[in-house]
């Protein structure tokens, strides 16, 4: 699934039409009837009103079509048309599907249901204020409020009017647009559900991860085969980092997950995480793990995957430690949490690595690195994680809502799975984790990471279904890796 700009979306349309697979009314035509379908499938419309906003462009013509077939389907439709009917070449074609229906240029205030056709992603300009008080007013009823293709407000390409279309589903077309995507537009969008429409854009900016199932196991497969994750992680009173950490490699599929701890951890990892290997070492005054260079190749070298950072600490001995595993590692490592935090002291370390790096940063991990804000990088989220990733020749998984996933290539994918109740500590612990297993499997760094991000997102939906996103916690998020399928 891809993420096109508006000018994309605009040339995929075109490129269609010029194949004279389609014609323009003919793509309009089909946009109101899946939107229409979507609607009666998940709602009964049947003697319900429906207020319809349309707009005078495009957009206003899919609102035409899809009032035509909720009227017939027994809905009460209404129209409330403040430019009046469109009149695009391909709209007016449409006209007459309210020719019997009422149209005025005011909302009706006691409306079951609001579709919101007014600008689509043609908007370029702030709206009016006229415009502005009547979106208002409509995100104030308490209704259902559906979007047609995107919320009215939003700019395709990103940022938003000060008032948007607050809409419980956004039903687009092609392809995702980048503000349903980002921080500080994604919220107006609810839940969205995308209709290719038959057009497959040969053109696109970013794309969106979609699920990769898990290779089959051969029957003779043993421990070795899904291989060594070799994780250093915790610190004296952080201990559950790195059982989190730990208890998602392990439910992911790691053959063996082999453990540096502090020894002050031994007794409270080894009972949290009894599959695991642990290599206890000594513990510091401050709370640091002490690692020698003993250590640290006796694991590489047994193992398929690194993760370092969960727990750590922000000690000068965190910083060195994963100073010495960077430069020594010549396999893939996986650098989180306060790993992430002790990289930001060094961070030309970068360029120093034989082995493929991952950095899963927060933003406010993320603003450290870039020496920025967190504010800066919420509103700025897609240029800092490619600028990192190609900079410094890693992969940066940015999380968050919609999680990005930058290569050094310039390739970028928003993960689309996930839900609010993830917020909460020892998430991207688990995270790591998995990342971590996929790696040891023997997945390709790209692939380990794409299928991690997805499977988190999506064991946390399973979370929330169980427990309810208020009452999340990470290890619950553990505990929904093992219903996908």
């Amino acid at each position: 699934m891809k993420v096109l700009t508006y000018k994309e979306i605009k040339s995929a349309e075109i490129a269609s039409v010029n194949s004279q697979k389609d014609t323009f009314t003919g793509l309009m035509e089909k946009a109101g009837n899946a939107a229409a379908k979507e609607i009666l499938n998940r709602y009964d419309v049947k003697a319900k009103k429906v207020n319809i906003l349309i707009g005078g462009g495009n957009n206003g013509g899919d609102g035409l079509v899809i009032a035509e077939i909720l009227k017939n389907a027994g809905a009460e439709v209404c129209v409330t048309a403040p430019f009046g009917l469109p009149d695009t070449e391909t709209a007016s074609a449409f006209q007459n599907c309210v020719s019997d229906l009422l149209v005025s240029d005011e909302i009706v205030y006691d409306a079951d249901f609001y579709i919101d056709a007014l600008f689509g992603i043609g908007l370029n300009r702030p709206l009016e204020k006229d415009i502005s008080d009547l979106i208002d007013s409509v995100n104030n009823i308490d209704a259902v409020k559906i979007a047609i293709d995107i919320p009215s407000g939003l700019y395709a390409d990103g940022g938003r009017n000060e008032v948007a279309f607050c809409a419980d589903l956004t039903i687009t077309f092609i392809g995702y647009k980048i503000s349903m995507l980002l921080p500080d537009t994604s919220s107006f969008c609810g839940e969205i559900v995308l209709f290719d429409l038959g057009i497959i854009p040969r053109d696109y900016s970013y794309s969106v991860i979609e699920k990769k199932p898990l290779i089959k196991r051969d029957k003779n497969s043993h421990k070795g085969t899904f291989g060594t994750v070799f994780a250093l992680c915790g610190s004296y009173g952080m201990c559950g980092a790195s059982v989190l950490s730990a208890k998602a490699a392990v439910r992911s599929g790691a053959g063996i997950v082999k453990a540096v701890i502090p020894d002050k951890n031994y007794t409270a990892f080894t009972i949290s995480v009894p599959e695991a290997v642990t290599i206890p070492v000594e513990t510091a005054q401050n709370g640091a793990m002490i690692v020698y260079d003993k250590v640290l190749l006796s694991g590489l070298s047994s193992s398929k995957s690194c993760l370092i950072g969960p727990g750590i600490g922000t000690t000068d001995e965190a910083a060195k430690l994963l100073s010495r595993l960077l430069i020594i590692s010549e396999i893939p490592t996986i650098i989180d949490a306060d790993g992430i935090n002790a990289l930001a002291k060094d961070i030309n370390i970068l360029y120093k690595t034989k082995a493929p790096v991952i950095i899963t940063p927060h933003p406010a991990e993320m603003a450290r690195l870039c020496e920025t804000t967190v504010s800066d990088i919420e509103q700025n989220r897609i240029r800092y994680a490619k600028f990192f990733a190609k900079e410094y020749n890693v992969i940066v998984v940015l999380k968050g809502a919609n999680t990005i996933v930058s290569l050094p290539n310039g390739e970028l994918f928003f993960n689309i799975t996930g839900n609010p109740g993830m917020a909460t500590a020892g998430s991207g612990d688990v995270l790591s984790g998995i990342i971590a297993a996929y790696l040891s499997m023997g997945y390709s760094p790209v692939d380990a990471v794409k299928m991690g991000v997805y499977n988190h997102g999506e064991a946390g939906d399973i979370a929330a279904k169980k427990c309810g996103e208020n009452y999340m916690s990470a290890t619950d998020i553990i505990k929904g890796l093992k219903d996908i399928r």
